[in-house]
């Protein structure tokens, strides 16, 4: 009976410490995460503005390219924890956005379809009923929808069942008063998100009809 009892403490300390182990290694993962938070914003021009935070002792460099913009996460011991911005511009209505890490981890992507930018030529940018917007990844894995419409448009929030897509509907109405706007939305379970801004076109001499834009896809699975 006294060597069951003592083999049977000895598999509850082995199970313990394993526990504790394997806790310890969680917990460093945790803190050990190069990307903290991102927040992704149209400028005033039709341009984005990515803010990257990053952790200490994490380095980033950025590559731009017409297909998909890298952002690379790199070990770098002398990097202090901070906030960076990096501009880009639309082309071909399509602005894509990657996290890379040195270790491979899945990272965040960004898809935006919007009008082309084109900081070289003067030219009047018409956003439609949208002001301006951004996109905020929150700690607990959400992401944040922040957006301002112009005076007089109604806003009212949908889900496309059969797309996945969360839609965000902008109509003119002259007695909206109402300007910025605030919502969270959780990803979909393949770690995906997709918004769609959708207004309604009255300037048409033909039947109104609505445009998707800007239309954003967010994968989490990079």
């Amino acid at each position: 009976m006294r060597h069951l009892l003592l083999g049977f403490l000895a598999i509850t300390l082995m199970l313990a410490s394993c526990s504790t182990e394997d806790a310890a290694i969680e917990s460093t993962d945790a803190n050990n995460k190069a990307l903290e938070s991102f927040v992704i914003k149209r400028n005033s021009d039709g341009s984005y503005a990515l803010t990257t935070n990053v952790t200490e002792g994490t380095g980033t460099i950025y590559f731009d390219d017409a297909i998909q913009n890298e952002v690379h996460l790199i070990a770098d011991g002398t990097a202090s924890r901070n906030s960076l911005v990096h501009n880009y511009n639309v082309k071909d209505n399509a602005l894509n956005i990657a996290f890379v890490a040195e270790d491979d981890s899945p990272q965040p992507s960004i898809r935006i379809m919007d009008d082309n930018t084109d900081n070289s030529t003067s030219r009047d940018t018409d956003f439609g009923l949208l002001n301006t917007y951004s996109l905020v990844s929150n700690e607990d894995g959400t992401i944040q929808l922040n957006f301002e419409v112009k005076n007089g448009v109604d806003v009212a929030f949908g889900y496309n069942d059969a797309e996945s897509i969360n839609d965000v509907y902008l109509t003119e109405n002259i007695n909206a008063t109402q300007l910025n706007y605030s919502k969270n939305y959780s990803k979909e379970t393949d770690g995906t998100l997709r918004i769609d801004f959708v207004q309604a076109n009255t300037t048409s001499r033909e039947e109104d009809t609505d445009t998707k834009k800007p239309r954003i896809m967010f994968d989490d699975q990079n």
